[in-house]
């Protein structure tokens, strides 16, 4: 089987609206409102600068099989900003493929040749031990800060 990793285009939103539905069930047992969900995707698509999507298209079917969005968060100290992975997505039957490693490459070469980026972080449930050894086999380590929230909504 051949994968190409690519920057997402709007016509890949609703497989990846299934994505992140799936992803919330298998995670946290949340069924989120594909509406919102729809809205939330097609966001970053008309304000640039908001997120950005990457996919994993499987190339004989032309089928999207994985995902990641990225987010920045400004650092003074670095003096640059740092790419934070989310929502992170692999459907099952193409698992242990090494398609979370490709994407991962594909956004460390992009900032390995930036002047603007200074690093890649994610977050991991902590429960979710296979993704915490998936992370690390390409080579990113644990940090010693705690995520902490408030949010207006319910989760």
């Amino acid at each position: 089987m051949s994968y190409k990793v690519r920057q997402a285009v709007r016509g890949d939103v609703e497989a990846m609206i299934r994505m992140q539905a799936d992803m919330a069930w298998e995670t946290e047992k949340l069924k989120l409102d594909e509406d919102t969900l729809r809205r939330g995707m097609n966001i970053p698509f008309d304000r640039p600068g908001v997120a950005d999507y990457y996919v994993v298209e499987e190339t004989e079917e032309k089928r999207i099989v994985a995902m990641l969005m990225t987010t920045q968060e400004w650092s003074d100290w670095r003096a640059g900003a740092v790419m934070w992975i989310q929502s992170v997505y692999v459907v099952p039957e193409h698992r242990r493929r090494g398609l979370f490693r490709r994407m991962y490459e594909h956004l460390r070469k992009l900032v390995e040749e930036s002047d603007y980026y200074e690093g890649i972080r994610l977050y991991v449930e902590t429960e979710n031990k296979n993704a915490q050894a998936t992370y690390r086999s390409v080579g990113m380590e644990v940090e010693h800060y705690h995520m902490m929230k408030w949010m207006k909504g319910h989760f």
